[in-house]
């Protein structure tokens, strides 16, 4: 039983508590991966908004140097002038010098910038570049732009493409660039006039990508409308597959310039952004754990050890053994029920005790009754016997006067089933019995009463002191002349003290022991059967001090004494 409570108890603590500890660690697994998620998206708008407010930049001095020949129609028709007709004077070098100047100081103080031609149609195929000055498109080794300009639609008037520009026909130097185009239009024209492009260093927009980049595995990208892409930072990326497969993905794309800004982590990254902070947790979840089965283990075995205690006294009330002790440790609302339990358990065995004494003395009582004659009859017989003694003799006489004592001390026995009568009651019918022995003997002893007054209306059992003066006069007394009996009931701290003293014989000490010996024991002795039934029915009625004290002394004296606690 034990072992089942403790395996029960047990599981019931150890179980909320594993239920309590789990919920909260999935609760703060999930915390942790959902702030690992938005560090990751909150890292891709982070790169997204950088590389966009650079690009914008970028872009933005297209727009400057595109405005400075569109705007103005004299440097534009100074321009035309010059492309149209090459170095054929000196104001034509003086105007190439002049661009020159202007174009390499915006293009220089760009690192971005690689280089920027300026193209408006003529027959002869000039253009004008930053790094040259006046070129031709016959010999110049960048012509690739122009083939493409003139295959974009005329209505197109900007697109951004990757390509790459090589020093010679040979292929061995080659610079990767992003190539910006901007047609130019005269401000008396609807159709363009020409082309501005811008080339962009692809290498100055990778770095840009890459201090973007907050993750290792982190991709991002820059591409123009049809797809293509213009620069990447990060991890290299699989063009044919698609970006958004298994990885948090975020695009934005700008209306104004075609160019598309993308970012992709992948999801593995969620991962090992939350693993640390998820093995911590682990970790204090376990601990938790650990300590709550450990605390549980404790509780659950004071509580068991209190439980056992409890079995314990209720096994040795149930056995009639005494009950343990109780003892105080630790746990004081262990102690505190033990002490409830053993109260209750004492309790319980003192109403079983009263209860026994009352069916015994109830039972001694019935036994009593059951043992004499029937009342009715007797009665009837002994007041025939009166009546006839009377008539015998004309006349009252000691025999009527006898059986008139004999039928009231028999009335007072049979029929008042009062088992609690007054103190003046009892003393008046055990009168009338010593005066029946008087009558019996002749005289030969006289009593002595010494009663307090205050005494009279207190309540006690019936018969208390008939089978100490029975015991006293057949005894004590018969072979004597000019005996004594004194009876004296008096008052003290809440108690009532009888005292039954005669001069008689007395007992000798051995006779004595053995007549205390039966008043102990709980079997009904041959001899002293009224002193052994007196004292049984004060221990049932009252306690065990109301119990019979017998002194004597061989030839002088013999004094039975007893208390019982006052009842009006």
């Amino acid at each position: 039983m034990k072992r089942r409570f403790f395996l029960k108890n047990f599981a019931m603590m150890t179980v909320p508590t594993l239920l309590a500890v789990l919920l909260i660690g999935l609760l703060s697994m999930f915390l942790v991966y959902d702030n690992a998620k938005k560090a990751v998206n909150s890292a891709n708008e982070r790169a997204l908004s950088a590389l966009r407010e650079s690009m914008e930049l970028i872009l933005s001095e297209a727009d400057a140097q595109s405005l400075n020949y569109s705007v103005s129609p004299h440097v534009m028709l100074r321009l035309e002038d010059l492309l149209e007709n090459g170095y054929i004077g000196k104001e034509q070098m003086d105007t190439a010098y002049m661009f020159k100047s202007f174009v390499d100081s915006s293009v220089n103080c760009k690192p971005f910038v690689h280089s920027l031609y300026i193209y408006l149609e003529n027959e002869k195929g000039y253009f004008f570049a930053s790094t040259v000055g006046l070129a031709n498109s016959f010999n110049h080794y960048d012509t690739e732009w122009m083939e493409r300009t003139g295959q974009m639609p005329i209505t197109r008037r900007q697109w951004i493409e990757p390509r790459e520009i090589r020093q010679n026909d040979s292929g061995r130097y080659k610079t990767p660039v992003v190539s910006v185009y901007k047609r130019l239009y005269a401000s008396d024209k609807n159709a363009p006039i020409g082309v501005l492009v811008l080339n962009i260093r692809e290498d100055y927009l990778n770095s840009l990508c890459r201090e973007s980049v907050a993750y290792e595995q982190q991709s991002i990208l820059l591409m123009n409308e049809q797809g293509e892409v213009l620069c990447q930072g990060g991890a290299a990326v699989d063009m044919e597959q698609p970006l958004q497969k298994d990885a948090f993905f975020l695009s934005d794309t700008n209306q104004a310039s075609g160019i598309t800004c993308v970012s992709a982590i992948p999801n593995s990254i969620v991962w090992e952004q939350a693993q640390p902070v998820a093995i911590l947790v682990g970790q204090v979840m376990a601990a938790a754990f650990a300590m709550g089965i450990i605390a549980a283990y404790f509780a659950t075995r004071r509580n068991a050890r209190a439980v056992g205690a409890i079995v314990n006294l209720v096994d040795s009330a149930e056995h009639g053994d005494p009950l343990p002790d109780v003892k105080q440790d630790s746990d004081i609302y262990g102690y505190i029920t033990q002490g409830i339990v053993r109260g209750f358990l004492e309790r319980n065995a003192l109403d079983k005790q009263l209860a026994e004494k009352r069916y015994r003395l109830e039972a001694m009582y019935f036994s009593f009754l059951q043992s004499q004659l029937n009342p009715h009859f007797l009665f009837n017989t002994l007041k025939n016997i009166f009546w006839k003694t009377v008539k015998l003799t004309g006349g009252a006489n000691d025999a009527s006067h006898m059986i008139d004592l004999l039928t009231s001390v028999l009335y007072y026995t049979l029929v008042n089933r009062e088992q609690y009568v007054k103190i003046e009651e009892e003393c008046t019918h055990t009168s009338k019995y010593i005066e029946i022995q008087s009558l019996r003997f002749d005289n030969a002893f006289c009593v002595e009463w010494n009663v307090e007054k205050e005494l009279r209306e207190c309540r006690c059992i019936k018969f208390l002191l008939q089978p100490i003066l029975e015991n006293s006069i057949s005894h004590g007394l018969r072979n004597k002349e000019d005996g004594l009996i004194r009876i004296s009931i008096s008052s003290s701290r809440e108690r009532i003290f009888f005292s039954v003293w005669d001069s008689g014989t007395g007992f000798t000490a051995e006779r004595l022991s053995e007549i205390r010996t039966q008043l102990e024991s709980e079997d009904m002795p041959e001899e002293s059967i009224g002193l052994y039934n007196l004292n049984k029915r004060l221990q049932l009625a009252y306690d065990s001090e109301a119990s019979l004290s017998i002194e004597s002394v061989p030839g002088v004296e013999t004094v039975v004494r007893f208390s019982i606690p006052i009842r009006e």
